[in-house]
């Protein structure tokens, strides 16, 4: 298949036209300068002429074997760090890594004016071609040329250069390390000599043996001496040598001298006799005649190259010259090692292209170690999880490299200077991940994570901006599957990445899918008597100067998180079949956060001075199970039931013995209490809240699968959905650990489909009452879910308390009308959903009810009209009037199912009394309505402020995660 130049040269000879001319590349300053209305100062007075190869010199050609090859020459660019990549290839053993560069036959620039030059570009080999014509001025190139002035591969490579990244002036200024990648398609690592790991390394002999080892690997190897003043002129301290500029290394040698080993290394001068090293063992150092066994042993026992002294027969080694390690060492501050990966050698090559954009720039993890399980969970990364992720697979044990490298910013001028990026490798056993395989991916450094790779931490690494961070030397096993997760160092600093992976056998890469998202925007206000700053679960009370419960809590935005659909309404084959979906839930203000302290002002003030000084609020949430609708309940119940019952060897259910009527009032009572709970929810747990004590409860090892007992939870009434009052010790539930002022994140792995499908409610508060705020709820998982705000403006949650005047107890007893009343008023014509909730908090009444279970019973009456009074015949359900609910020994009760209430007249009222079985059992209760209609809620006395439920914007929110 010809190539573009095989087509050039045609055409050329089809026209009889003597040379190419690459109108793309023309022959004007378009080519020199970025703006070639004001041209760098370089430029100035400048006569520029365009030459052909052959007006320049006589007999050119790309190389020339003469004592001057390899040695270059600087042109009026600052371009010693393109010269000196150049100068490493020229030196190197492998004399095809400089010639390959050129795509063209031997006399073809000379005869046709044209030429190719490949390098590697973003991921890939990407070819030049342009005419021969080159810049000069006074009959010399102006920019780059090789000492010897009829070899002419220097100048052309750099013309093609030029051509690719747009002008010559856009290649002022660069990297080694970036040019021997983009002239070999290796790997480089660029060791910063004077960083303190570096120097322990060197110190203990290690780094030593690590050179040796690259030298007899053969990579391209060189060293340099960095300063920022760009300047290359030699110093004292530099001993002749000159500073930002590379010497290739040749050789590397160990000598025994009279007084030890010496270390030596042989470095290559391409920079002319100026810039020779005068330091020990440099030409016409007095060592060689102090050790003449190093002198015999580098010239006669293997080595072949210049041993040092002044000498006829050294004349031709002029540009070679020895170095003691240690020394060199001390004046370099650079080292480089360029790794190529042959074909013929067995290696395979592995290039994957990506953006870091959105939510993938997710930056740098944040490592933490995992505590024992608790109540509470420590905060997740919020952001790392979402960096793009590939994962390995493979057969046989295998060497392997990677190399991360961002977007050449030469190739666009829009680009800007590079910024720091790393990658981390995290393995797990293959059988574990071949278990997983619907979850490949890494959600947490979380310390219980097997890292093999930190990019940033190897002993090459540097903390400063590099186009290409690489970790080598690795081994991978096949027992083990491999996460690599590159990233930008920064968080939203987007830009695109190449991905390479280097290995002696064939390996399997695929990239996981990103994760699924979602984002609501909420809100923590207090408008009017609509309040839903309601704080955290537990919150600090001034007072008593200790954490209690927090009655308040329930009044916090609530959001409910579900399946798009239920697992069996897939196919076996669909990606939605999995069982279990990975989920990451992130809660992050949107208001400033921590850095913001004017919503704290409004509690300061209430407070003492010393408390005004307290820290701003912190951020965190609560996942807990949905309440259960009745019908849920009662099949929840009835398999409790069939799975504790007792089965004879046939597997028939045995009889169960009667409750004895004789039993003391207080155990009945309790055993009602506990079978009601069986009878409610479903659940068990794994996370419970902090400072409530575990009875028996065996935990979860992973969400959905129950180890301990059913634990209780509400219900829901029709197409009504209940917002969560409090949580009870015997919940399911997460807590996160309210670390942070600015964002929030918890990890739940493998939560079962069949319980997400039931419903998970997700509460984010900020850690104190009374402050307002905005945020923003993600949710990251790697299946598709679907999340939904609770309606606040149709649900009315009102805090009260039976104290000695108004704990009347039931209607048994003559005061029960000095219970307290609300007054129920609903805003509509027609028949209305309704379901009135009346519940406590079960750490604040457990010492109560358990002296007096029946006395502590708890009920409410519901009324027309706005006085007591015990007449049911206005309020049916199911054709049966009701007027009161049950006592019952729990801690919530509620109307039934499908409860309805039909409009009153204009003035009208419903009243819902709350009230104990017996008088005089003091403490708080919540009483909560939700309806699928306008409402309003307030004391029956008229002294509390009411709530009108009205929706308020952004109230209710549905979306569907799109992958």
């Amino acid at each position: 298949m010809a190539t573009m130049e095989d087509e050039i040269i045609m055409r050329l000879e089809e026209q009889g036209a003597k040379y190419f001319i690459d109108v793309d590349f023309n022959a004007s300053t378009d080519c020199l300068y970025r703006n070639k209305s004001v041209p760098p100062t370089y430029a100035e007075g400048d006569d520029v002429k365009w030459l052909r190869p052959h007006e320049i010199v006589d007999d050119p050609d790309y190389f020339k074997d003469s004592a001057l090859t390899g040695d270059v020459v600087l042109g009026k660019l600052d371009t010693g760090y393109f010269l000196s990549a150049v100068a490493m290839l020229a030196a190197s053993s492998d004399s095809t890594l400089l010639e390959d560069l050129f795509g063209s036959g031997v006399d073809d620039f000379k005869k046709y004016g044209v030429y190719t030059c490949r390098f590697y570009k973003n991921g890939q080999w990407v070819d030049v071609i342009t005419d021969t014509r080159l810049p000069c001025y006074n009959m010399s190139p102006v920019y780059s040329r090789c000492a010897d002035v009829r070899e002419l591969y220097l100048p052309l490579l750099e013309k093609a250069y030029a051509k690719f990244h747009g002008t010559y002036e856009s290649l002022n200024r660069g990297s080694i390390a970036e040019a021997l990648v983009d002239l070999t398609g290796g790997s480089c690592d660029k060791i910063n000599l004077s960083s303190m790991k570096v120097k322990e390394s060197i110190s203990r002999g290690f780094l030593w043996d690590e050179v040796v080892s690259f030298s007899t690997a053969q990579n391209t190897m060189g060293c340099s001496i960095s300063d920022t003043t760009r300047d290359t002129e030699s110093t004292p301290e530099t001993a002749g040598l000159l500073k930002n500029l590379a010497y290739p290394i040749l050789e590397c040698r160990e000598v025994q001298a009279s007084t030890g080993i010496i270390q030596f290394v042989k470095l290559r001068n391409p920079w002319g006799d100026k810039s020779a090293w005068t330091g020990d063992w440099g030409h016409g150092s007095n060592k060689w005649d102090d050790y003449p066994e190093v002198h015999s042993e580098l010239r006669g026992g293997g080595g072949d190259g210049f041993a040092g002294r002044n000498s006829e027969e050294d004349g031709d080694q002029q540009g070679h010259f020895w170095i003691t390690f240690q020394d060199l060492c001390a004046i370099f501050t650079k080292l480089y090692v360029c790794k190529t990966f042959a074909d013929e050698k067995g290696w395979r090559q592995y290039c994957m292209s990506g953006d870091w954009v959105g939510k993938t720039a997710g930056g740098a993890p944040s490592i933490k170690g995992l505590s024992d399980l608790t109540t509470v969970l420590p905060e997740s990364d919020a952001f790392w999880f979402n960096n793009p992720q590939f994962q390995i697979r493979l057969d046989t044990k295998s060497k392997v490299r990677i190399s991360l490298m961002q977007q050449d910013r030469r190739i666009r001028s829009n680009l800007h200077e590079n910024y720091p990026i790393a990658f981390e490798v995290v393995r797990q056993k293959r059988i574990t991940a071949d278990l997983n395989r619907d979850h490949p991916r890494v959600w947490d450094l979380d310390g219980s994570s097997d890292l093999v790779v930190d990019s940033t931490s190897t002993l090459f690494s540097s903390n400063l901006p590099q186009r290409e961070v690489s970790a080598g030397d690795l081994e991978f096993d096949p027992i083990y599957v491999y996460n690599i997760i590159p990233h930008p160092s920064q968080r939203q600093r987007g830009g695109k990445f190449f991905l390479r992976v280097f290995s002696n056998n064939d390996l399997v890469i695929e990239q996981i899918a990103e994760t699924n998202s979602l984002y609501l925007p909420g809100s923590w206000e207090k408008i009017g008597d609509r309040d839903s700053c309601g704080g955290g679960l537990r919150c600090l009370d001034e007072k008593a100067s200790k954490v209690k419960d927090n009655n308040k809590w329930c009044l916090n935005p609530q959001f409910l998180l579900t399946t798009v659909k239920p697992r069996t309404a897939y196919d076996d084959d669909e990606p939605g079949a999995a069982k279990s979906v990975d989920i990451k839930i992130v809660v992050r203000r949107t208001d400033g956060g921590g850095k913001n302290r004017k919503n704290a002002k409004d509690i300061a003030r209430k407070t003492s001075s010393t408390t005004a000084e307290k820290k701003q609020p912190t951020l965190g949430m609560v996942i807990c199970r949905a309440p259960m609708t009745e019908k849920d309940s009662k099949l929840a119940a009835q398999r409790r039931r069939q799975q504790d019952a007792k089965i004879n060897a046939l597997g028939q259910r045995l009889p169960t013995k009667e409750s004895s009527l004789k039993a003391q009032r207080k155990k009945l009572a309790l055993q009602a209490a506990k079978e009601a709970e069986m009878t409610e929810a479903t659940g068990g747990g794994m996370h419970r809240r902090t400072g409530d004590f575990d009875e028996g409860g065996d935990g979860l090892d992973e969400m959905g699968g129950a180890v301990g007992g059913w634990a209780r939870a509400e219900k829901t009434s029709g197409n009504v959905t209940d917002r969560k009052m409090t949580v009870n010790k015997e919940e399911w539930s997460v807590c996160s650990d309210y670390s942070n002022t600015d964002v929030s994140s918890i990890f739940m792995k493998k939560v079962d489909v069949d319980m997400l499908s039931d419903g998970l409610l997700i509460v984010p508060s900020l850690s104190d009452k009374g402050v307002k705020g905005g945020f923003t709820l993600e949710i990251h998982s790697d299946f598709a879910v679907k999340v939904e705000e609770l309606p606040e403006a149709r649900s009315k949650t009102i805090t009260g308390e039976w104290t000695e005047g108004t704990g009347g107890g039931s209607h048994l007893n003559p005061d029960w009308k000095k219970n307290p009343r609300f007054n129920l008023k609903l805003n509509t014509t027609e028949p209305a959903n309704v379901k009135i909730v009346l519940s406590r908090n079960e750490k604040s009444w457990v010492k109560e009810c358990t002296k007096d279970s029946i006395g502590c019973m708890m009920g409410f009456y519901l009324m027309q009209g706005p006085k007591p009074n015990r007449d049911m015949g206005n309020i049916f359900h199911d054709g049966k009037p009701w007027g009161e609910s049950p006592f019952v020994p729990l801690h919530s009760v509620s109307t039934p199912e499908g409860f309805m209430l039909q409009p009153l007249p204009d003035g009208d009222v419903y009243s819902i009394m709350p009230t104990t079985f017996d008088p005089a059992k003091k403490g708080s209760f919540f009483l909560s309505v939700v309806t699928d209609v306008d409402f309003t809620l307030s004391s029956g006395s008229g002294s509390s402020k009411s709530d009108k439920g009205m929706p308020r914007k952004g109230s209710h929110k549905k979306l569907e995660a799109i992958n």
